[in-house]
């Protein structure tokens, strides 16, 4: 359940037509989670550490650059593709119990 609202939010923030520096706050404590949840393997700890370094070094960037802007651009696909890329979460388990018929309490 929190890993749909916190990349619900995070897909808003992506696609956002502007960004201000307020909205840095409705996301940047989702960042971890999703960046550790995502089920890209190969996504090493260090360049995961490293996207959130410059996620924030983008944000605190005043005022924003060409560069600062194309930084959290990447750094925000990276996010997006790995989230992609995830492998599906488990389902809860079927039931394969016949249920029990329900005895006539008439007879």
């Amino acid at each position: 359940m929190v890993l749909i609202l916190f990349t619900s939010n995070f897909i808003g923030m992506c696609f956002s037509r502007s960004l201000h520096y307020q909205f840095y706050v409705w996301y940047f404590h989702t960042l971890p989670f999703l960046l550790w949840s995502g089920g890209v393997k190969k996504l090493a700890h260090l360049l995961r550490v490293l996207i959130l370094g410059l996620i924030e070094l983008s944000w605190n960037t005043y005022p924003s650059t060409n560069g600062s802007s194309a930084a959290l651009h990447v750094c925000h696909l990276i996010i997006l593709l790995c989230l992609w890329l995830a492998p599906p979460l488990p389902s809860a388990p079927a039931e394969t119990e016949e249920p029990t018929p329900v005895k006539d309490k008439r007879q």
